[in-house]
């Protein structure tokens, strides 16, 4: 391998850290969702469980309004000011929101108190992680070789699955070390709290970084924009509804995944929850594996040809997926969910180049933060709370399929209409090959 082909050791530092906290930021984010049916009844509690749970996933999805908003915040803090920092504040508030949700009184004891300050820590995480992803995926693009984008985005996309996973088995090691009452009781506070040293080591990583040598040429040169949003929408529109459109296929396919399959086990399949939340967690670290492997054969084959196989993927195999995860056994049901999870990697990695890559760098944080946040809003954090409605209005357990189908057809539509900036990985020219390392790949 060539040196313009290599991550260098400094640069692996950098990813590192980018991946890091992308971990701590999807374990602060996704441990609520784990919760939810042991959280439901305590914050709102009613006579019908499926509108208790149906509550307590709004409230999951209510994060995710916040996304856009947080954004556009990181976005022009980024551009403006430096994607290290961007990436440093992000963590640090997603950090003190989680805190403040593990020491919330519940409905019992504090009444419509309670329910309240649940929905502001959620907010606040939302506005957190609407800064997280793009910045993590901008940073890294600038920061690793021309030819190994999509090895670096593959980087970002483990972190976040990491913390899914991690939520997952903390969740699952607390449930099997507590009675049902004891969970309910105080259990359900410990995942909240577990994060805390990841946090912290996070922190230490990312202070000791640097920027990107593109942002600091940039900033050197004072070529940054004064008001990256106005100048992302009046000149590439176009872009950020790009990034919406495979942003979309992207978060149904991946929150169906890491979020609301397990909730399917348990309702819909009879399966308790603890074996269930093992059996997410076992998906959820294969799917995690995946991720390298997708980025190797992203830099072989270009992002156009992995994001293809990733959406036919999700399309073809979503209907037989879910239909054995109901009355097969759990066995049967978790082979189901590994399988069409294979989609996930296909799909994530092979967009974290693309995106990134579509925009002007001087407004290049506040493009993929807004595009992929407003997809998040759309079909990531709602994801569950859909596909749970899908079931109660019609009935069919395998209605959410549907769902994934329509998703990855706007992804796939969406796709076409990108001619010109899609990372070729291995098949660029031998000119773009003796770029600088930061140079992008147009």
């Amino acid at each position: 391998m060539t040196e313009v082909n290599k991550i260098q050791p400094k640069q692996r530092r950098s990813v590192a850290a980018a991946g890091i906290g992308t971990v701590v930021e999807y374990y602060d984010l996704t441990v609520y969702a784990y919760l939810a049916v042991v959280v439901s009844p305590l914050f709102f509690p009613g006579d019908d469980p499926t509108a208790s749970l149906l509550a307590s996933l709004a409230v999951f999805a209510s994060a995710y309004l916040m996304r856009p908003i947080g954004g556009l915040f990181f976005g022009r803090l980024g551009d403006r000011y430096g994607r290290k920092r961007a990436l440093l504040v992000s963590v640090i508030l997603m950090g003190f929101a989680t805190l403040l949700m593990a020491f919330l009184p519940t409905y019992a004891a504090a009444g419509v108190i309670a329910p309240t300050l649940l929905v502001i820590a959620r907010l606040a995480q939302g506005f957190s992680a609407g800064g997280e992803l793009g910045g993590a995926l901008t940073y890294v693009y600038e920061i690793v070789g021309p030819r190994r984008r999509g090895l670096g985005g593959s980087i970002v996309a483990l972190g976040s699955n990491a913390g899914f996973a991690l939520a997952a088995i903390v969740v699952a090691t607390t449930s099997a070390l507590t009675s049902d009452v004891q969970m309910s009781s105080w259990g359900w506070r410990i995942p909240f709290i577990a994060g805390l040293p990841l946090l912290i080591l996070c922190l230490w990583l990312r202070s000791r970084i640097e920027d990107t040598p593109e942002f600091e040429d940039a900033a050197a040169s004072a070529d940054l924009a004064k008001s990256p949003v106005r100048e992302l929408l009046s000149r590439q529109p176009l872009q950020v509804l790009q990034v919406f459109g495979l942003g979309i296929a992207q978060n149904a396919t991946g929150y169906m995944v890491l979020t609301y399959v397990g909730i399917h086990l348990v309702r819909e399949g009879g399966y308790s929850q603890t074996a269930v939340t093992w059996t997410a967690a076992a998906v959820i670290v294969f799917v995690a594996l995946l991720m390298p492997v997708a980025g190797l054969l992203v830099d072989r084959f270009g992002s156009r040809v992995m994001v293809t196989v990733g959406l036919l993927w999700a399309a073809v195999f979503a209907y037989p997926a879910m239909s054995l995860m109901t009355g097969h056994g759990l066995f049967i049901a978790g082979l189901a969910f590994a399988f069409f999870a294979v989609c996930t990697p296909l799909i994530q990695v092979s967009t974290a180049p693309v995106f990134p890559e579509l925009f002007d760098p001087r407004v290049r944080l506040t493009g993929v933060a807004l595009g992929f946040n407003l997809a998040t809003v759309a079909a990531g954090g709602t994801a569950a709370y859909i596909a749970t409605w899908l079931i109660d209005r019609t009935g069919d357990p395998i209605s959410p399929a549907y769902f994934l189908i329509g998703a990855s057809v706007v992804g796939g539509l969406t796709l076409a209409t990108i001619r010109g900036a899609m990372y070729k990985g291995s098949a660029v020219t031998e000119e773009t090959q003796q770029l600088p390392e930061t140079a992008p790949v147009r």
